[in-house]
């Protein structure tokens, strides 16, 4: 049976929800089911002979349970050798927090995370060094500057933030979680944003024209007054139902038109 109050736990404290600046390697994920993107961080001693997971955290976009499973699964690996990681089954991650049968699908995501984690760290195929690219370094650039024209911001976190009224046409904002922050006004005329997720985002009144929206999540998004003249989508491209309407001034790109509420998992 579920535990609640654990539940409630897990997602108030955030446990190990953080980036990791010195991880050995990042890794993203993402759930074609719900659409939903994370992002695993891990330290490893390679050192060791088992090159031992010193540390583990995460971030993502999805709801309480795929916090919560992320969450157990972090947990669980630390300090196991990197093969330990590798293994790692849901009931491993039951074994810290039961989950719902209807939910059940949330463990599983996450197992696939950490091994897609483990095999980017054999691989070298995580997320570069140099596209590891801080919330820290885009307010200083911004302070700087005093906007972020045409910066390279690829996979950036920037959840919550508030970017009202600030220029970022042509930036490369690509994969970015951007989730619940505000861009009221802000100028992303020419953005890349193929498969940021901006979901419940401020954008009112913000210009999205000519930037490229494929595999973009905008479900829940504030979009009074935003201009989308000339944007890019596919079959990718999530709004809310009321908002579909948006494509007609769209320009379409890729595979067939996706104007109905696909299936998710829940």
């Amino acid at each position: 049976m579920m535990d609640f109050e654990k539940y409630k736990e897990i997602n108030d404290q955030r446990l190990n929800y953080r980036e990791m600046e010195d991880a050995t390697v990042v890794s993203s994920y993402r759930n074609v089911g719900c659409g939903d993107g994370y992002r695993l961080y891990l330290k490893i001693d390679e050192q060791s002979p088992d090159q031992t997971i010193l540390d583990a955290s995460y971030t993502t976009t999805g709801c309480g349970f795929g916090l919560a499973a992320l969450a157990m699964a972090t947990e669980w690996v630390k300090g196991k050798p990197l093969a330990r990681a590798e293994s790692i089954t849901s009931a491993d991650i039951e074994e810290l927090f039961e989950f719902p049968e209807r939910r059940k699908n949330y463990p599983d995501s996450a197992v696939e995370a950490m091994q897609k984690a483990v095999a980017d760290y054999r691989n070298g195929t995580g997320v570069k060094p140099e596209d590891r690219i801080t919330r820290a370094y885009a307010l200083e650039k911004l302070k700087e500057q005093g906007h972020l024209r045409g910066e390279k911001l690829t996979q950036i976190i920037l959840e919550g933030e508030d970017f009202s009224g600030v220029d970022l046409s042509g930036a490369n904002l690509q994969n970015a979680f951007l989730q619940n922050a505000s861009f009221e006004g802000a100028n992303l005329r020419g953005a890349r944003l193929r498969g940021a997720f901006l979901n419940n985002c401020n954008l009112k009144n913000a210009d999205l024209r000519e930037s490229d929206l494929r595999w973009a999540k905008l479900t829940g998004a504030k979009i009074e007054g935003a201009q989308f003249q000339d944007a890019i989508y596919d079959i990718g491209t999530k709004l809310d139902p009321r908002q579909t309407q948006l494509f007609k001034i769209m320009k379409r790109e890729g595979r067939d038109l996706y104007t109905e509420k696909q299936p998710e998992r829940v």
